[in-house]
Formats: C-alpha cells, structure tokens, sequence
C-alpha cells in the first residue's frame, strides 16, 4: 500500500477573516511607506529597462526581450551590453501594452505593488515556518522589513524591479516547497522550480535560495536530508542552465568594469582583495543599524583598498567571525537567531567582494534580502530584552507593550528616513543634489553628477538658440569634473569630458586642450578625445594641428564622418574652400540621407558671400532633417533679405523643431 504524507491543513473561517485583516494593514503600510513614490519620475539608470524603444513595442516585444541582453546601452568611449533579465523588461512591456503610455507614476505604483505582494507573501511564510511561535512576532519582523529605508533604492528605483522580483520569486518557489514539506505530496515541487526558474531570469541575486531552502527545511520541518537534497540538486541544475543557456543564443556581452566602479576588477592581490571584502561586509552592518546616508552610488574611493590588517577589516572579521561562531553554536539547537544569522551571512555572502567584484563595491540593494535575516534578530532580541520567549503564545500585557514601545521608537525613524528618501528619488537632478554632499570620496558619483549636469546645459534652449549656459551651472559641473579628477586622475571619460566643457560651454579651448591631450596619453586609440582637441585647436586658430587631430584620426578610422567633416571644415578656414567642397560632396554620393554635407556646404557658401547658394543648400538640408539650428539660420537669412513671408515660415519650423526636440 503507498504511503500518504500527512494531511494538508484546513484553514478555519475565523482564521482566514484573520489573514484578510493582515492583507489590509501591510497594504496600507506599503502604502504609507513608498505611496509618494507615485509621484516620482525616471531616475538612475531607468532606461535600460522603461521609458525605450523597446519596451514601447508591447507585448510584440517579447522575442526581442527574450533573444537580447537586459543592457544594450551604446557609448562613444565604450559600450554597456551585458546580462540577462528579460522577466524585469517583460513586465514594463506589459504595462505599456496595457496602458499605451510612459508613464513613471504608473510604473512607481506597480513596484509599490509588487513590495506590497512579496512583504504579505514573507509575514504568511514566516508565519508558517514559525507556527508555534506568537503571532505577534512574525507581524513585527514583517513591519520593520517593510519599513527598513535600506529598501529605497530597490522600491523607489524602477531599474531595481530586479531585486524585487527575484526575491518575490525567492519567497514563492520556498511557499510550495514548505507546502511539499508540510504533506510530502510531490505536485508542489514542480511549481516550486518554475518560480524559482523566473526568479533566475528577473535577477541572479536569488542563488542564494538554493541554501536558504535547505536551511528552512532543517528549522522547521522534519524533512531528511534524503526528501530535500534532490530538489537543491534540481535548483542547482536550474541555476547553471538559467546562467548557461543564454550564452547560446545572445551575442558577446560588453561592459567596460572601470577602477572607478571598484578597483578590484584591476587589483590580484589576495590581500587586497579579503581586506576590501571585510570591510564592504562592515559597511552593510553599519547601514542596517544606521541607514543614513543612503546614496545613489559609491564606488571608488568610498571603500578604500585595504590589507586584512586594517583596523576596521579586523573588526569586521571579528564581527562576522562572532555571528558565524554562534550561528554554527546553536546550529544543532535550531535556534531562531542561528537562522537569522546564517539568512543574512547567506545572503551577504554574493555581495562581499571575495571572489567576484561587484559593481560600485557596495549598494543598498544588494543588502535587500539579507536585511530579512537582520530584522527578525532584532526582533528576537527585542523580545529577549523584555524576558520574553517569541514562541509563548501567549505574551503578558506589561511585557507586549514594552515590546511594541520599543518598535514603534525604531519605526517612527524608519518611517521618516523612508518617506524622505523616497522623495530624493523624485528625479535626476533632486537624487544626485540631495546626495552629492556625502560623496566627496566617489570618482563616478561626481563624474555622473557633472555628466547630468553637462546634459542637461545642451538641452537648455538657452545654449541652442544663444550659445550659452547659465554660469554657475558651469562652475558646478567643472568642480564636479575636477573632483573626480582629484579622487581618480586616469580617467578617460572624465578629462575628455571636462575638456569638452572648457570647449562648448567654457569657450576655453586652451584648457579644454590640457584636459584632452591627457586623455589621448591614457588611450590614445580612443577617438573622441581627438575629436575635442581638434576642435579645440580649430578655435585657437591653429589649423595645422587640428588638421592633424582629424588626419589622426582617418587614417585609423577611414569611415569617422565627424572627423571627415571636421576636416573638410578645417580646409574652409584654411582657404582651401574647393576641398572642402568635394569632401562633402563625396560623402553626398556614398550617404545621400544625411544632411550634414548640405549644412556644411552651405556654410561655405555663406561665408564666401553667395547667400543664395548659402539658401539653397540649407533647404535641402532642412528637407533631409527639420532642426531648429537649420530653421532659425533660415529665418535670418530671407529677414536679411526682407522676405518676411518666408522667415516667419521657417520661424515657424524652428519653434517646431525645437518643441519636438528630446
């Protein structure tokens, strides 16, 4: 006769009234915590994954978001092409299918939602696993989770659905495996591994489930090793396909891992390497006891290299060598705060910077899970302050209100550094001002701060009608630039940057030329900084240089456009105007869309007297590409020559251009 398992609970009437009652506070707690948040706009990074061509296809987008990588971000120093999320980038695409709009507000309430789903799904699994444990005490772990402002950056950040979902996934396939443990019947495995499945494609960070699953089973059920350890074998087998599979299909990634993003993807040193790590791991205590700053990013030199002799590496050795001790003590005991211990050192453990460099050496999000193994420690030790057992199911009135006083002291500052943060996320410019102040250390921080800013001033409608940005703008953004200079001085991306700000915005082309020379001694077969240097010698009036910048230039790369009209230009001031002519005639014949040589040619046109042909010319580059810049010139031009009619046409054109501009 076939052996059954035990019978599955039938939960009562009164008991599931219960559980609506708790479904309906952790909404509003949600609500309370992150509902500004529908407010908010785009902020770091959100393009990969909102707010793109891509996603604005629908749910036609879905071969595409299954065959590409969850990164395709092109640059003109380096490309970002890399990993596989295409779960993440399939829920936007059915928000848009849906709602046929970007909108940030809407996808803010749908991460709202989702941390609404997965604290419910963690207080109803808690309270499963600790089922002779008071109510109260699963409740309380929940609502400080929940409240935690080490979660902002994961909820009020649209690119780290990620996060949430994977762990939601987490939690989900660990539902029906407590369901298979709890009545051995092997139809809740199946699901169990689909979940975990999709969590894997959301975001690798849920490996560390293949040992959280394990562990629970120990604590809390009466599963052997036998009943469990092929169904970690299946998860483990998943994982390297989910992490393997991919490779066979998507192209080559590419991402340039610069020292500014953490130096140990340059530094072998072993020492280093474990130095850096204790004190990363040191970092993430500190900011679960004390969330404050929370910062969009750190990176280098906010973690500096260090040797395990440093004195804080030392500490967090002797921190986390206590917590590892005392969770292995209890181990055989199955003591809730050896569970607790060994969730969050599991959880940590991917992030610690040992064996794999993570980008930006540290990051809130990466402390989302293991923040769960921190809360019910506190919470069990709360409960211990107070001479109290978590598993009485029945708790002295004295003794619960010590408790709840004492949550509520932790809460109220909880809650205020989570709303507050949440609206510093609001957009680019509030997150990046709000948080500049802490990072004086950080090489990228300021960089992507002076970076915003820098685009931010082309956009100004001030520098496209008159050439110029607002002068205290540009001081910020050089002082930015030079910070990050100070912190990190080899840094490609940076002095060419700051070289072109001395160029466009500075009209400094002497300055903008030290800068960018250092640049081409760091790389010098990276060509935007020769660019620059030839458009900063073409404005000292030195044609003979920056004729060589732009020959340089061809002659590694004979298809560079922009040099190739660059120096067709230089010939023009040159005198050399019949040259610079058939250059861009030449480039005519091999790329008839394009409206440049029009422009060019035009230009030459102009400067030579004929404004007739100067006319001619830029309508028919405006027919190849409407631009404010070609309208407004055109304008001008027929009011130079007393043809109103047709300026205030093309007056007209480049007040539309100018609004159809992104």
């Amino acid at each position: 006769m076939k052996r059954q398992g035990p019978p599955e609970k039938i939960t009562p009437p009164s008991s599931r009234k219960a559980n609506w009652y708790f479904i309906l506070f952790f909404f509003i707690w949600a609500t309370l915590l992150y509902g500004n948040t529908i407010l908010n706009n785009y902020a770091v990074d959100d393009e990969f994954v909102t707010n793109n061509e891509l996603i604005r296809k629908g749910l036609a987008a879905i071969p595409e978001i299954f065959t590409t990588h969850y990164v395709e971000q092109k640059g003109n120093i380096s490309d970002n092409v890399s990993d596989y999320r295409p779960i993440v980038k399939l829920t936007y695409a059915i928000e848009y299918q849906i709602f046929r709009q970007d909108d940030p507000g809407r996808s803010h309430a749908v991460n709202l939602l989702i941390y609404f789903l997965l604290s419910t799904l963690l207080f109803f699994i808690l309270k499963r696993m600790l089922k002779n444990y008071n109510i109260l005490f699963p409740f309380l772990v929940t609502v400080l989770f929940m409240a935690h402002p080490v979660h902002t950056e994961v909820v009020a950040s649209l690119k780290n659905r990620d996060e949430m979902l994977a762990f939601l996934c987490g939690l989900g396939a660990l539902h029906y495996l407590l369901k298979y443990a709890g009545t051995r019947k092997i139809r809740y495995v199946l699901p169990a591994l689909v979940i975990f499945f999709i969590g894997y494609l959301s975001k690798a960070s849920i490996l560390p489930f293949i040992l959280i699953y394990p562990m629970v089973f120990y604590f809390f059920t009466d599963l052997k090793p036998k009943q469990y350890v092929p169904i970690v074998g299946m998860l483990i087998l998943l994982a390297v396909f989910a992490q393997v599979g991919p490779h066979w299909f998507l192209p080559a990634g590419e991402r340039f891992s610069g020292i500014i993003e953490n130096p140990l993807f340059t530094e072998k040193g072993l020492m280093v390497r474990i130095g850096t790590g204790l004190v990363s791991l040191l970092f993430y205590l500190r900011i679960l006891i004390y969330p404050h700053p929370l910062l969009f990013y750190y990176g280098y030199d906010m973690i500096p290299l260090v040797t395990p002799t440093n004195i804080r590496a030392i500490l967090s050795f002797l921190l986390y060598a206590g917590l590892l001790f005392y969770a292995l003590f209890k181990f055989r005991e199955k003591q809730l705060i050896s569970f607790a211990i060994l969730w969050y050192l599991i959880c940590i453990a991917m992030y610690s910077n040992f064996i794999v460099p993570v980008v930006g050496i540290v990051g809130e999000r990466f402390v989302f899970a293991a923040s769960l193994g921190f809360c019910i420690a506190l919470v069990w030790a709360i409960f211990k302050l107070f001479k109290t057992e978590p598993n009485s199911l029945t708790i002295e009135f004295d003794a619960r209100a010590q408790i709840l006083v004492v949550i509520l002291l932790i809460l109220i500052p909880y809650t205020a550094l989570t709303v507050n943060r949440n609206r510093e996320w609001r957009n680019l410019y509030d997150l990046y001002s709000k948080d500049i102040p802490y990072l004086e250390n950080s090489a990228k921080g300021n960089t992507q701060y002076a970076g915003y800013l820098m685009r931010t001033a082309y956009q100004d409608p001030n520098f496209r009608r008159y050439g110029k940005v607002n002068q205290l703008k540009l001081e910020v953004i050089k002082k930015h630039f030079l910070q990050s200079l100070r912190i990190y001085p080899r840094n490609y991306q940076t002095l060419n940057d700051l070289g072109t700000v001395y160029l466009v915005f500075g009209k400094d082309p002497d300055s903008a030329a030290f800068f960018l020379k250092k640049a081409i001694g760091l790389n010098p077969d990276l060509e935007p900084a020769w660019v620059n240097l030839g458009m900063a010698y073409k404005e000292s009036g030195k044609f003979d240089s920056a004729a060589w910048c732009y020959s340089t230039i061809l002659r590694k790369n004979p298809q560079h456009l922009r040099a190739y009209f660059a120096l067709a230009n230089v010939y023009n001031d040159m005198g050399e105007i019949q040259q610079a002519i058939d250059m861009n005639l030449a480039v005519m014949k091999s790329h008839p869309e394009l409206d440049i040589p029009y422009v060019n040619i035009g230009n030459y046109n102009l400067m030579a007297g004929d404004t007739m042909l100067a006319i001619r010319n830029y309508e028919e580059a405006i027919r190849h590409r409407l631009t404010f810049e070609g309208c407004i010139l055109l304008s001008n031009l027929y009011k130079s020559r007393g043809d109103t009619r047709k300026a205030a046409f093309y007056q007209r054109q480049a007040n539309e251009a100018l609004n159809n501009q992104p």
